[in-house]
């Protein structure tokens, strides 16, 4: 792995970590800044709306500067909400720091998929962006169930601290191996801005948001579907959650391999297998074996899905490429969010079973929009090897980049 790889990686990791370390730590941050749960609950909605908020305004703001003084720039300001999250003095204070620490971890990966697309070349672009959102499923997997553990034994605010102090190597790392690359130079925003109407960026994004709503739907009520329907309790939850991470981890690394060879079989047959696996949610789950091997497919199959589609977005737009992607991730996020509150709506109308059919019904949509999407690339497939380098940075210049 090349350097500039790793401190993406790292400081995708340490941004990532923000995400859900909430959960874990929910009981006792309500405890100690005497809020109920479910407002501290709120902790993550707010943090998830900052992102994807913040993701494609703050990636159209800084378009001009530099990438890697956007990225030494965003993980300074994510140091700084942990610090004041650690510190907080009260839920208020809290709260504020959640918008900052979205905002900013919208903007830096955002930022790191741009510069992961541009370093690597068309040629190894999927794999090089799935490196980035590794970072993020790894703290999925890993970060937060530590930083749980670590909370039970040292309090909520230890956690907060360690994720900024994760920050700071990440900004380490990025500051001495990621290139200067200098400025956008490309058309003025407001051309650019109109690549987001282009048809296949605008029926990407919708596939994207709908493909993750579908997943996280039914994802967002994994345990309480492992627990009534699967009867998977106890330590086994934790080892089922730990696959689904794992599934999550690995299909990101598959996907973006694939999609650099293949990205429009990679792109389909993740998406339908995807599906598949929704359709199949319910009756998988009524035995444990079931539901685990369920979950391991669902999981590796939809994070596969993740790097193809990226990478294709990006191409489709053009010298806007930083842009779109913004809007890509500010999508994924958007899906997490309508999911879980479509979901919530389902279960309080119509129990499990609800979640199950909504999850499914909207996946079905999803794959069409997948398939429309993919019918509209070009005859030379986005992404792959044979595509052509962009002028802002080609194989050759990248393998020769030097901080």
């Amino acid at each position: 792995m090349r350097w500039w790889k790793l401190a993406l990686f790292v400081g995708a990791f340490a941004v990532g970590s923000t995400e859900f370390i909430v959960v874990g730590l929910l009981p006792q941050i309500a405890a100690d800044t005497g809020v109920t749960e479910a407002a501290a609950g709120q902790l993550v909605s707010v943090n998830a709306v900052a992102f994807a908020i913040g993701a494609p305004i703050l990636a159209a703001a800084f378009a001009r500067v530099d990438r890697r003084r956007v990225l030494i720039g965003s993980l300074a300001v994510f140091v700084a909400a942990h610090l004041m999250a650690a510190t907080a003095p009260d839920f208020t204070v809290l709260l504020a720091s959640r918008v900052l620490t979205g905002a900013s971890f919208g903007l830096y990966i955002a930022t790191a998929l741009a510069v992961a697309a541009r370093l690597a070349g068309p040629a190894n672009r999927a794999a090089a962006m799935a490196t980035v959102v590794s970072g993020v499923t790894t703290a999925t997997a890993l970060g937060v169930p530590a930083s749980t553990l670590l909370g039970q034994h040292a309090g909520w605010r230890v956690p907060l601290a360690a994720i900024a102090a994760l920050a700071v190597v990440g900004l380490v790392l990025v500051l001495f191996t990621v290139p200067t690359l200098g400025a956008d130079n490309g058309p003025p925003l407001r051309e650019r801005s109109t690549a987001l109407l282009a048809r296949p960026v605008l029926v990407g994004l919708a596939a994207v948001a709908l493909f993750w709503a579908a997943s996280f739907t039914a994802y967002t009520y994994l345990v309480p579907m492992l627990e009534n329907r699967a009867d998977v309790h106890g330590s086994l939850v934790t080892v089922v959650l730990f696959i689904a991470g794992l599934g999550a981890v690995c299909g990101n690394v598959l996907g973006g391999r694939g999609a650099d060879r293949w990205p429009r079989a990679t792109v389909l047959v993740t998406a339908a297998i995807t599906t598949a696996s929704l359709f199949a949610l319910l009756p998988a789950f009524r035995t444990p074996v079931g539901a685990i091997v369920l979950v391991a497919v669902w999981q590796l199959a939809a994070w596969s899905f993740v790097p193809g589609a990226q990478a294709a977005l990006y191409s489709a737009g053009g010298q806007a490429g930083d842009l779109v992607v913004s809007f890509v991730v500010s999508g994924f996020n958007i899906g997490i969010v309508v999911g879980a509150g479509l979901g919530g709506i389902a279960l309080d109308g119509a129990g499990l079973p609800g979640v199950g059919f909504l999850a499914a019904g909207l996946a079905v949509i999803s794959l069409v929009l997948v398939a429309a999407m993919v019918r509209m690339w070009p005859a030379t497939e986005v992404g792959a090897r044979a595509e052509t380098a962009p002028a802002a940075a080609t194989p050759a210049q990248s393998e020769n980049c030097t901080p």
